[in-house]
């Protein structure tokens, strides 16, 4: 029998709605021993609010979730017009919910459960980084030792086809340069390529269409994110990461070196390099669409009720779902 990949989800959901579809796929595919979720960026205790409700939801209260970093080293985030701000300049991040309001929340800093589960198995954890790399770093930072014990990082980021910065390097860029430099192998799984996982009207019926509680909440995210982007097609970036990062083999792949500028023109963009210095890592150079949405529709097809004990969602309507705005 196969063993279990022990990952840890390093998040920023509740923005886009891809983030939320990546645990759902994680927790249905069951390839991986899942340590534990962390979460970053703007509000991180309301986004792990929503992850920890979702695991639940899924049938996985077990998996224990870490808010981490919500600023980021150097770049201002910005708080929507649509979104609510909060006394001390954070916003309320738009897929919170008062449903959410009691599902659990480990003690403890996400930097420090990082490197704390790296001592615990080295060479055995492979990080989903799917946010901004803020926590990444704070626990290379902190705990470099332990840092350097993880198998290595696989993350939905860069642009590797274009001269565009990603969005969630765009966010730390110092974070993500930091990250890069440590030594962890890295796989890169480019919004140059993610980009093809949109889901069209055909895509979004198959996912919405399953029975149960996390379905339905899921659905209803989804929905909610369509009306608030007209003419914009939801896109699983990150659950393309997540099912790559189990061998799924939907994306070709090069190496090369490369770096991440932090001034002029390029800043916070993946570039190519001849520098020796600078560290060879894997990036995806194309992908299987098709292949990738009949996996991701056949593994989220039948969503269960799971979580039955928990009250999140008695009734789901009294609970809606407030507006967010997309990845760039």
């Amino acid at each position: 029998m196969k063993k279990e990949k022990k990952i840890i989800i390093d998040t920023d959901i509740g923005d886009d709605i891809d983030d939320a579809y990546a645990i759902a796929l994680a927790v249905r595919m069951r390839a991986f021993d899942i340590l534990g979720v962390t979460t970053v960026y703007r509000n991180s205790r309301q986004r792990a609010k929503i992850a920890s409700a979702l695991l639940g939801l899924l049938g996985r209260e077990d998996v224990g979730v870490y808010a981490g970093e919500d600023y980021p080293r150097r770049e201002c985030f910005r708080v929507e017009e649509f979104e609510e701000k909060l006394p001390d300049g954070r916003p309320v991040i738009p897929h919170y919910s008062p449903a959410f309001a009691d599902a659990p929340v480990r003690e403890g800093n996400a930097a420090a459960f990082i490197a704390e589960q790296a001592e615990k198995y080295p060479g055995e954890i492979s990080v989903m980084a799917i946010g901004p790399f803020t926590n990444l770093a704070e626990a290379a930072e902190k705990y470099p030792s332990s840092f350097r014990k993880l198998s290595d990082i696989v993350c939905m980021g860069g642009s590797f086809a274009g001269c565009r910065a990603e969005w969630n390097i765009r966010c730390d860029p110092e974070s993500a340069a930091l990250v890069l430099e440590t030594g962890v192998p890295m796989t890169f799984i480019g919004i140059d390529v993610t980009s093809y996982t949109y889901l069209d009207d055909r895509d979004v019926r198959a996912v919405t269409s399953g029975g149960g509680r996390a379905s339905a909440v899921l659905g209803g995210m989804l929905q909610k994110w369509m009306r608030t982007h007209p003419g914009r097609k939801p896109t699983m970036h990150d659950a393309l990461t997540i099912a790559e990062a189990a061998g799924g083999g939907f994306c070709g792949y090069g190496r090369r070196r490369i770096r991440i500028p932090l001034g002029g023109e390029d800043r916070a963009r993946t570039v190519f390099s001849d520098d020796p210095a600078d560290p060879v890592v894997s990036y995806a150079t194309g992908v299987d669409r098709e292949g990738f949405l009949r996996f991701f529709e056949g593994t989220l097809r039948g969503l269960g009720e799971g979580g039955d004990k928990l009250n999140y969602f008695k009734n789901i309507s009294d609970h809606p779902v407030i507006p967010e705005g997309g990845k760039e």
